[in-house]
């Protein structure tokens, strides 16, 4: 059990996890509502955005169910006892629902399709789409804080009755199984992404090349990315996908290719937010011309 001066460390450490959460939220509602930005403009306010989210509002979060959990196994609460704690977890678990699967997304759609537009100098129409979706997150998110903060404060409900409340010794044998096994896959997936983010582009000699259309293909995580190069008088006049993955993230990457155009070259900065996939296609457009000059 936890000690008087630990167990109010340990809720000021909360709350200021808590607090931080919060006003990133209202950062990136903030950033969000800026308007008349040219295209440079909504790129750095989406960026920024970006940012926040991958690292304020993930932390944050971190923090606050870390602390929650030893607060709710090292005192007198427990985890499954009362009614208040567990209604304190659904609400959390509803956060991390709205925060990964609703917010995030669209934070990565629009930071995705507005660096795309800094190339080819159109906005993709679902960027509204995406960005539509940021107010009402935001607002949702704030208020199962604010009912979190209040479970906190008041606790309602009382003590469920119950025939077994697991031991201690259980509890943090099952989390610390959970977060090693978590943070194993995730980092294994961090450095496999890595290797693909940081792989080297090389830029073919378009002047040894024949006129005509060539394919290459690159595969990360059982998905192929095929892509056709069209050469005519030592220049790329086009690039198109044969074959990419069905996702989101996999459309916001295709916005590499205008930018593959206007280099003359494979070797581009990629997209934001859809950092890999654009780094798989542009191998695929390395891959082609290089068969092509054989």
């Amino acid at each position: 059990m936890l000690e008087k001066t630990a167990r109010r460390w340990l809720r000021v450490i909360h709350i200021v996890f808590i607090a931080t959460l919060i006003g990133g939220l209202i950062s990136i509602f903030a950033i969000s509502r800026i308007s008349g930005l040219d295209g440079k403009g909504l790129f750095i306010a989406n960026y920024s955005i970006f940012k926040i989210f991958n690292t304020v509002i993930t932390f944050s979060f971190y923090g606050i169910v870390a602390t929650g959990l030893i607060y709710s196994v090292f005192t007198h609460w427990g985890l499954t006892k009362h009614w208040w704690v567990i209604g304190k977890w659904v609400g959390t678990l509803t956060a991390f629902f709205l925060v990964w699967v609703w917010l995030g997304p669209a934070i990565n759609g629009m930071v995705a399709m507005s660096d795309a537009a800094r190339t080819s100098g159109h906005l993709d129409p679902q960027y509204l789409v995406a960005a539509g979706r940021i107010s009402p997150v935001i607002f949702v998110l704030l208020a199962v804080f604010i009912i979190l903060i209040t479970i906190t404060i008041f606790r309602p409900w009382g003590q469920r009755e119950q025939r077994y409340e697991l031991k201690r010794r259980t509890i943090l044998f099952l989390t610390g199984f959970a977060v090693i096994v978590s943070i194993g896959f995730a980092v294994l997936g961090y450095y496999d992404l890595e290797s693909y983010r940081n792989m080297e582009i090389s830029s073919p000699d378009l002047d040894g090349i024949a006129d005509g259309r060539y394919q290459g293909s690159a595969s990360y995580a059982g998905f192929h990315y095929v892509l056709e190069v069209v050469v005519k008088a030592n220049r790329l006049v086009d690039v198109q996908v044969i074959e990419n993955r069905d996702s989101p993230y996999a459309r916001y990457a295709e916005g590499v290719l205008p930018r593959i155009l206007e280099h003359q070259s494979p070797d581009v900065d990629a997209i934001t937010g859809a950092t890999t996939t654009s780094k798989c296609l542009m191998k695929a457009a390395q891959f082609a011309l290089e068969g092509a000059t054989k």
